[in-house]
């Protein structure tokens, strides 16, 4: 399936968000999932920042002036394969009141750069592998 771009399509995406684009979301949660495949190497404030792209995402995965757009399932598939190499990452230990979280905040990845793993243990008493970058 070849990249979203037809025109009302794109308009109507860019309502729903504020003016951005498909491929622009898609391309940035792929990224995010890219930097933490490697272990993830900022801090706390910036993880949780960075992470946000997702809330996003399912507002326009919900949005019900997208649904009747085919494009949108090039967008869920590319998310789609995001979410599944995310969740693979993640480690077993729960976030506390993961369970009140989306699923892709409830948990951290399993492992992490030196700084966010520090942040990690001292603010959530979570333990998780340090990999150099």
């Amino acid at each position: 399936m070849t990249a979203p771009n037809d025109r009302e399509f794109v308009e109507r995406f860019a309502e729903v968000t504020g003016g951005r684009r498909p491929t622009g979301y898609v391309e940035g949660w792929e990224q995010f999932v890219e930097f933490c495949e490697e272990g993830y190497d900022d801090i706390l404030d910036e993880y949780w920042s960075d992470l946000s792209i997702r809330d996003a995402i399912e507002r326009v995965l919900t949005d019900e002036r997208l649904f009747g757009f085919p494009q949108m399932g090039w967008v869920r598939e590319r998310i789609g394969a995001a979410d599944e190499r995310f969740r693979a990452l993640l480690s077993e230990q729960p976030m506390p009141g993961g369970s009140e979280r989306q699923w892709w905040e409830a948990y951290v990845p399993a492992w992490v750069g030196p700084e966010l793993a520090a942040e990690l243990r001292d603010s959530y008493g979570i333990h998780v592998e340090v990999r150099e970058s």
